[in-house]
């Protein structure tokens, strides 16, 4: 008799198990609906995205989900095109009930889903797109960005970093004649010449986005007496043909390269020693994982690595640390409440794969940091990246007031 209670006793908690893990599974999850370009020539960015956020989703999960609900994920193709990305935002809030928006690479993409967030009032957190407008000019109170911006990335890192090594006198830069193509020139000479007052850019070259062929631009650098030359938001595809054309040319051997976007690896992670890479370039970086010791990243590294097959980049670290926000967001509010959650997150100081990190309450900025060096082989990787590093912060952004002018003189 005693024998049969006890079974039964057991039996009942099983079912009672059984039960809560069924209940935990139904509950409505919290729909991320993400949206990048997974095909095409920045589908890299896309790609490393996605898979950095799935690994963060799969921990959370792991771990009992957020306020007991599971995290999921849905992934739209914005094919680098605003009218496409747009149009995916929308099918995401209203077919597939998403909660929050994440993604984009092309600021373009960017700025016409965040426009669609605040009028939905949706929160949407960029994860790649790097238009300082976003939170600066054209802010609202729905748009977050757990990453870096065009500021500090494309303009003021480069000029502290140039002002702090080389000082040069004479720059002339080439970029490809769009918003964030002039918006990065137009920062990194706020800054430099503010640092070094006698330098000047002595000719602006634009080339239209996507070029393939620089040789022309080229000519014009390597003939311009110029001691350094400036590229202005180039990257993926472009800058890979630009970096083979100008190697070709002998222009890494004759002036110093000023070239931001180099020293994210996503562009070089295939090449070895003996290939073309921007040799010796001035070069800034958002996840220098080889020379970060922070326990998370060297994990999330490992798991990225056996995810994908490659090195993780910056978009993957980002998004990563996106998901992680909106988690510490949520759990801060006690509700998927998209007020409280702007509120929860508002002066939040993160714990992110680098580090501590906080949001900036006025910008919904987060101040991430970018570092700094010259590109070269090192022990320990295969391929060309960023050597030495140094980390540039809250210094490489835009202060307060310098963004409320921004916003006054709108």
């Amino acid at each position: 008799m005693k024998k049969r209670f006890v079974s039964s006793v057991l039996a009942l908690i099983a079912v009672l198990c059984l039960g809560v893990t069924v209940h935990a599974a139904e509950k409505k999850p919290i729909v991320i609906g993400h949206i990048h370009s997974m095909s095409g020539a920045l589908s890299m960015y896309g790609i490393s995205s996605e898979a950095g956020g799935s690994i963060a989703i799969e921990e959370i999960n792991a771990a009992g989900g957020i306020l007991g609900r599971p995290l999921k994920m849905i992934t739209r193709d914005d094919k680098a095109n605003p009218e496409v990305g747009l149009r995916e935002a929308k099918d995401l809030v209203i077919s597939e009930n998403a909660d929050f928006l994440t993604g984009t690479v092309s600021s373009a993409v960017g700025m016409a889903v965040s426009s669609f967030a605040k009028k939905e009032k949706i929160i949407f957190m960029p994860s790649n797109a790097q238009s300082s407008r976003m939170t600066e000019d054209e802010f609202h109170p729905y748009i977050f960005r757990i990453a870096t911006n065009s500021v500090v990335y494309w303009g003021y890192a480069p000029a502290i970093a140039l002002a702090n090594t080389k000082k040069v006198k004479k720059i002339i830069s080439l970029g490809w004649e769009y918003e964030t193509g002039k918006t990065a020139l137009k920062q990194f000479k706020e800054k430099y010449l503010e640092m070094v007052p006698d330098a000047q850019i002595i000719d602006e070259l634009w080339a239209p986005l996507g070029t393939t062929d620089y040789t022309a631009y080229i000519n014009k650098i390597k003939n311009s007496g110029a001691d350094a030359f400036y590229l202005a938001a180039v990257y993926g595809g472009g800058e890979l043909a630009f970096t083979k054309q100008a190697d070709s040319f002998g222009l890494y051997d004759q002036m110093l390269a000023i070239q931001p976007c180099a020293g994210d690896i996503e562009s070089w992670y295939t090449v070895t020693k003996g290939g073309p890479f921007p040799k010796a370039a001035l070069a800034t970086t958002r996840y220098p994982f080889w020379a970060i010791d922070n326990p998370r990243s060297k994990v999330f590294v490992e798991k990225y690595k056996n995810k994908v097959g490659q090195y993780p980049s910056y978009g993957a670290m980002n998004h990563y640390n996106t998901i992680y926000a909106l988690k510490a967001g949520i759990e801060k509010a006690g509700a998927v409440d998209t007020e409280k959650i702007i509120k929860a997150l508002e002066g939040l100081t993160l714990d992110t794969l680098i580090g501590k990190v906080q949001i900036r309450a006025y910008d919904h900025q987060a101040m991430m940091p970018t570092w700094y060096g010259t590109m070269d082989y090192a022990e320990g990787l295969p391929f060309p990246h960023v050597v030495k590093v140094t980390p540039i912060g809250e210094e490489g952004y835009h202060t307060i007031e310098q963004i409320k002018k921004l916003r006054e003189s709108k």
